[in-house]
């Protein structure tokens, strides 16, 4: 897998092709939603937060002008890269409804020593006490995830993706509660998965499969590590 998560540069830095002679996204409404997606990638590795966080969903729903006569963005392209930025954010714990401030800014700081001190830490944490640090993944943006298919590429066969996130989905479920013993799943369970892949049917794009398990992976190992 190894995807790593998104980062203020990656969106600062992507181009897109324009196209001319047919329709494309109107390249300020792009450029906009990217200005919003990398201040909330700042905003989560722990820098100044200029706005409200913007969620997947938000991102899911985003809808551009397109341009005829004047050149714009690759739609396609722009649509790739979005479906990327979207299983990012979900991974992230921004899914649906943009969380109230307070849970996210310790997210950036997942590193031994921010993560440490609010996780299952001895006690100073806050009085947070024994659930430790809020989640940043839960069952229900497993069971909201969704990728975007491919056709003419190779993709992850769809059933074996889905019975596998019903399974991730249960163990969260499981170790919220604070029953590990019935988890059905471990990091390393997740970053040795395997999918079929399919190519003459539609399959779920491999690269965000990828990405939304490392950010899984590393949620189980924040559990496992108390």
């Amino acid at each position: 897998m190894g995807t790593m998560p998104l980062t203020p540069a990656d969106i600062r830095k992507k181009k897109f092709h324009t196209v001319r002679l047919r329709p494309g996204y109107n390249e300020e409404d792009v450029d906009a939603l990217l200005d919003r997606i990398e201040s909330t990638l700042v905003a989560l590795e722990g820098g100044p937060r200029t706005g409200p966080l913007i969620t997947a969903e938000e991102v899911r729903n985003s809808r551009f002008r397109t341009t005829r006569l004047s050149p714009g963005y690759r739609e396609d392209e722009v649509d790739d890269f979005l479906d990327v930025v979207v299983a990012d954010l979900a991974g992230r714990g921004l899914g649906r409804s943009g969380p109230a401030a307070p849970p996210l800014p310790p997210h950036p700081a997942a590193g031994p020593q921010a993560g440490g001190a609010a996780a299952p830490g001895p006690g100073p944490a806050g009085g947070r006490g024994r659930p430790g640090p809020p989640p940043r993944m839960t069952p229900e943006h497993v069971r909201d995830q969704q990728f975007a298919t491919t056709r003419l590429t190779t993709g992850y066969n769809e059933q074996e993706v889905d019975e596998f996130l019903d399974r991730a989905e249960f163990t969260l479920e499981v170790l919220q509660q604070g029953r590990p013993e019935r988890a059905t799943l471990s990091a390393k369970d997740v970053e040795r998965v395997q999918f079929s892949t399919t190519r003459a049917r539609p399959g779920y794009d491999p690269a965000q499969v990828d990405r939304f398990l490392d950010v899984l992976a590393e949620e189980l190992r924040r559990y496992e590590q108390r």
